[in-house]
């Protein structure tokens, strides 16, 4: 990670609707300064996607051991106290902010 765009790293799943919010959650991220962050845009459609976004956390902690590993959508809304849990994850942030 050296240069701007490449701190902040968006990692989507989910629908269309997640794709375009993750979007604008790199613009809002930029312009408040976050670095060396790896945000996860959960789904909650299906169990086979959060098993996959839990599965991307953990391979981003062991790639990254110093990104700040933030996590929000749909899933982290549903359940943030699992995610929360994880030893991975720096911070939890519901859809409601």
């Amino acid at each position: 990670m050296t240069n701007q765009k490449e701190q902040i790293q968006i990692v989507t799943f989910g629908c269309r609707l997640n794709t375009y919010e993750s979007e604008v959650m790199r613009n809002h991220a930029r312009k408040a300064g976050l670095e060396d962050a790896i945000i996860f845009n959960t789904c909650a459609v299906t169990k086979e996607a959060e098993r996959q976004a839990r599965q991307a956390i953990r391979k981003a902690r062991r790639d990254n051991p110093n990104a700040r590993i933030i996590v929000t959508g749909c899933a982290a809304q549903i359940d943030p106290q699992s995610f929360g849990g994880m030893a991975e994850v720096d911070q939890v942030i519901g859809n409601d902010l």
